[in-house]
């Protein structure tokens, strides 16, 4: 790996985390699924698989802890840009198939952070995700709109600088 790369996994494990600490204390507005969409649509995505995961560890070095919420986003967003790797060429093609991917993965990451409830118990779990659901409905929604209007001018100077 060059240091090119590895600056450019460090800058964006960086950036991940100031959008996740600017928005997270804003009800619905949830702007890391947006910016991992745009990282692993503008860049190699092993770099923006080795970033999601340079995030998760630094979101639990810096600011939730460790713990087995915290490490949930050291697989949810790794996953995210797999996925997100494997329809790259279509995604970028059409801007209406990003957007709803982009509000689905939102939508997801809500529901997928309740998982690690099952370690107190089934019922709690299911409490937990169904009283979520309102939220992550809205945070779905909000971040497909987000991506609507944002993914292609920020992807255009993401290509910009990757080139």
């Amino acid at each position: 790996m060059t240091v090119k790369q590895l600056t450019r996994i460090a800058m964006m494990g960086c950036i991940l985390q100031i959008v996740f600490g600017m928005f997270s204390d804003i009800l619905y507005l949830e702007c890391i699924t947006l910016t991992i969409v745009l990282f692993a649509l503008s860049f190699d995505i092993k770099e923006a698989f080795l970033a999601a995961i340079v995030f998760g560890i630094m979101n639990m070095a810096l600011k939730q802890g460790v713990s087995v919420w915290s490490m949930m986003y050291c697989v949810i967003y790794p996953t995210y840009t797999l996925i997100l790797g494997s329809i790259k060429k279509t995604c970028l093609k059409h801007l209406w198939l990003t957007v709803i991917v982009c509000g689905v993965l939102s939508f997801l990451t809500g529901q997928l952070l309740e998982i690690p409830f099952l370690l107190v118990s089934k019922t709690v779990t299911i409490y937990y995700i169904l009283l979520g659901l309102k939220t992550s409905l809205i945070q779905g929604v909000v971040a497909s709109i987000s991506c609507a209007f944002l993914f292609r001018p920020l992807h255009e100077i993401l290509m910009k600088i990757n080139h």
